[in-house]
């Protein structure tokens, strides 16, 4: 796809205006593809923790087991 360079934003063309609709829909299937390539790991609800390194502690062991699930399921 090439490059475009403008010198000024009036020069730019002007974008089609979409129905609220449209573009509703196409929000909700962007988010339904990148939930496909990276589903939300953390678990819902309020976790608490007794201190700020267990914290930091869980976030990485969520963050690992998300990178795992992830690269299993590219290499499948």
């Amino acid at each position: 796809m090439p490059v475009t360079r403008y010198r000024a934003v009036a020069d730019m063309p002007r974008l089609e205006k979409r129905s609220e609709v449209d573009l509703a829909a196409r929000i909700r299937t962007l988010w339904a593809r990148a939930f496909l390539f990276c589903p939300l790991a953390p678990p819902r609800g309020v976790l608490r923790f007794r201190s700020i390194e267990e914290a930091n502690e869980a976030r990485s062991r969520l963050t690992s087991q998300r990178m795992r699930r992830t690269s299993a399921s590219n290499t499948s």
